[in-house]
């Protein structure tokens, strides 16, 4: 709970890609400050961040590179580091120690950092115990916080009895991607022979879905006793043709991914989540949906029409939070529901 005496916070930019560009248009916004920026070694290092964030203005603010830039300068500077890196929190140590050893609080995007302890139990322990040695807070925040962590706590509310949660959702992946190649990610346009040759059912980004319905089913209360997940292609019955891809995908070609996740609880509720990043056949809206069996039965479906914009005002709606937080690992649902900054 790193603090500063003025009532507007400020910021650190670590990494000055898309996430980090939305961050540092809505700090200049509201009139927080950004103090520095970071990014890895390429073209940005050496620019004003105003210009690579797209304001078409310069803000004083030089991105450094982050090998090499000068964190000692940070310290009773700024009040929290926004990290917009990559979703492993053991890729993104560097910047964490870096940020936390300056005395920053940490607002990160990636999707393990949603629920650190339940990804990678051994990185999570090493973030806490830095966190609380330096006396600053370590929260990761996004979309999920709303759209799938919070929807799913308040859907369970009115319960007075409880069996079993399901949370499905189908996310328009295109939207998030920064250029074709980011397709093959989840699988975009291969058979199911390359998909299942690809490494994809393995692959570890994609397993940190689990951890939505982990921490939804924590925060109400129950303790998890086993979780199994599986990850496989969503293939269509009809060719279907992306304007971004610039391509028709016949039938039977992989469109996406599917994470299936199955909870079991020492209490013996449990829960399923089936999470498809895909294209989008004409007319689908993105959404996140929990239905909850019990008394009463009760659902909440979310709809959203910019993810990019929505991950980003999420996660900056956090910082205030974040930075009055208790020193240590504190994730979203130990927080209370997402609060708007409209009226900051």
């Amino acid at each position: 709970m790193a603090t500063s005496n003025t009532s507007k916070p400020r910021l650190v930019i670590y990494g000055c890609g898309q996430y980090g560009g939305y961050i540092t248009r809505f700090a200049v916004q509201k009139g927080w400050q950004v103090v520095a920026a970071f990014n890895r070694a390429g073209p940005k290092v050496g620019q004003d961040l105003g210009r690579v964030a797209g304001l078409g203005r310069d803000l004083g603010v030089i991105i450094q590179d982050c090998e090499t830039g000068n964190y000692d300068a940070l310290k009773g500077k700024a009040d929290i580091g926004i990290v917009a890196q990559t979703n492993m929190l053991r890729q993104n140590m560097p910047a964490y120690t870096r940020l936390m050893n300056a005395g920053l609080n940490i607002g990160c995007h990636g999707s393990q950092s949603y629920y650190p302890f339940g990804c990678d139990a051994e990185a999570a322990a090493e973030i806490d115990a830095l966190a609380k040695k330096n006396k600053v807070t370590f929260t990761g925040s996004g979309i999920w916080d709303m759209s799938r962590i919070w929807s799913g706590i308040l859907a369970a509310g009115p319960c007075t009895e409880l069996t079993s949660m399901t949370h499905t959702s189908i996310t328009e992946a295109i939207g998030q991607m920064a250029n074709k190649q980011q397709a093959l990610q989840i699988g975009i346009g291969l058979t199911v022979e390359q998909y299942m040759a690809s490494g994809l059912p393995q692959a570890k980004p994609l397993f940190s879905y689990k951890t939505i319905p982990e921490q939804v089913l924590a925060a109400i209360g129950y303790t998890i006793a086993d979780t199994r997940v599986r990850v496989e292609p969503v293939l269509f019955d009809a060719p279907i043709e992306s304007a971004f891809m610039e391509a028709t995908y016949p039938a039977g070609t992989c469109v996406g991914t599917r994470i299936v996740g199955e909870i079991d609880t020492r209490e013996g509720v449990t829960a399923r989540a089936e999470i498809e990043l895909r294209l989008f056949r004409p007319g689908e809206v993105e959404h996140m949906f929990w239905s909850v069996n019990g008394m009463p039965h009760s659902r909440i479906r979310v709809e959203r029409d910019d993810s990019a914009h929505s991950t980003a005002a999420n996660l900056f709606n956090r910082i205030p939070q974040i930075i009055a937080a208790q020193p240590g690992i504190v994730v979203v649902s130990q927080m209370g529901p997402l609060r708007h900054t409209a009226l900051a």
